[in-house]
């Protein structure tokens, strides 16, 4: 039925009887059904005929590409330098992103260290980061007292203050060091003077806190080793109380995590680096891990001071704390009249089995004692006193009484 036909009938659908307006509902939809179909089947053929031109337009562009050598080489060239931009960025950012990192922060590990970084320079104000970074001492042994009878020890550590320096200069692989004995003989107070008198950065750690970190000590571990590695003049890691942290499986349970933790070290130490040195500090060496041996090169004991070097601590201490106050600048204190030599000799016997640390706390006393006097003057009484209540503890008489080889390398 035709369209004009259909209108006809529904204009005169009223007067129509039911069955016949049933039927013209009837042929209505199919006139709508009829309709559709026409407006599909033209949707699709000019769909077949848009991608039969695409197609063919398409096809005819990319035959011409490839018939002309030079756009090929072109486009060949240009996304050749696209990737290669887009990896360089990649890589670019993320060198000094780690690098500015390493500058900004230190990892959580580390309790002490030489060079300053941004945060801590916006710190601190121009004088005191001025005179950390400009203070070199002349001498690796500065403030250090070792034997110094043959074989000397002193000579030994500062030959080896020496190779270091020269290791730094020529970039060379540094060798890593194994510093055992009694706590307070000098051990971490070296390693820093070492690294000052090499010109290398350091940082300080325990054993003891990375002992406790559990899995967490294997991730930084690695972050501890990666800043490392952004130093420029070489780096130094001194871990005091190693064997907290390295101590042998057999010696007692140890944890999964704390396994893994000496794994992820010791492989690093085992690297021989231009980057890097490590420097461990121990109280008992014979409880390290037995892989220590193999990757320690050198091996020092700061064993507790003998007579002579006991001597040396105490005038070395007292003049530092005491007679230099009394004796140059605003001059605070003073000292009374009496045999100064003679009482350091005596003042050395005293302190059989004393560490040079606790020395240095006797002469702290002393200078707490005239200080809390009110003319400021130390006298040989105060002195006496002094000794008095800074007596060897059974730990120190103990060590003393082992002795033990003092170097070995």
């Amino acid at each position: 039925m035709s369209k004009d036909a259909v209108n006809l009938v529904q204009m005169q659908e009223p007067t129509l009887q039911p069955e016949q307006q049933s039927k013209l509902k009837q042929l209505v939809n199919e006139e709508k059904l009829r309709k559709q179909e026409e407006s599909l089947q033209k949707h699709h053929q000019t769909f077949l005929a848009s991608i039969r031109t695409a197609v063919t337009t398409i096809g005819e562009r990319f035959r011409a590409f490839v018939t002309d050598r030079d756009t090929v080489t072109a486009t060949v060239v240009g996304l050749t330098l696209l990737a290669g931009g887009v990896y360089s960025a990649k890589n670019g950012t993320a060198a000094p992103a780690r690098f500015i990192e390493a500058g900004l922060f230190k990892p959580s590990l580390v309790i002490r260290k030489s060079h300053i970084t941004v945060l801590e320079a916006l710190q601190d104000s121009f004088q005191v980061a001025a005179r950390r970074l400009l203070r070199r001492p002349q001498d690796a042994l500065e403030g250090v007292v070792l034997e110094c009878k043959s074989p000397s020890l002193e000579a030994q550590v500062r030959n080896l203050a020496i190779a270091t320096r020269n290791t730094e200069k020529n970039r060379s692989l540094y060798r890593n060091v194994l510093l055992y004995g009694p706590p307070g003989t000098g051990k971490m107070l070296f390693a820093k003077n070492l690294t000052l008198y090499s010109s290398m950065d350091y940082a300080i750690m325990t054993g003891q806190d990375l002992a406790v970190m559990g899995w967490e000590g294997m991730i930084t571990i690695n972050e501890l080793f990666e800043w490392a590695n952004t130093s420029r003049h070489g780096f130094l890691l001194f871990m005091d109380d190693a064997d907290a942290f390295l101590r042998k499986p057999a010696t007692e349970e140890i944890n999964q995590d704390l396994r893994h933790a000496q794994d992820v070290f010791l492989y690093h130490m085992r690297q021989r680096s231009n980057k890097f040195m490590l420097v461990l500090a121990s109280h008992h060496p014979e409880e390290l891990h037995w892989d220590i041996q193999d990757s320690v090169d050198m091996r020092y004991h700061f064993d507790l001071p003998r007579q002579e070097e006991r001597e040396r601590l105490v005038r070395m201490y007292l003049n530092k704390y005491v007679l230099k106050r009394a004796t140059e600048g605003k001059q605070s204190t003073k000292l009374a009249q009496f045999d100064y030599g003679r009482k350091c000799v005596e003042i050395t016997r005293l302190m059989d089995g004393m560490s040079g640390r606790k020395i240095e706390q006797l002469a702290v006393s002393c200078l707490a004692t005239v200080y809390a006097c009110e003319d400021g003057v130390l006298t040989k009484a105060m002195l006496d006193a002094c000794v008095q209540d800074c007596p060897a503890t059974p730990a120190d008489n103990a060590l003393a009484e082992e002795g033990g080889a003092w170097a070995s390398g």
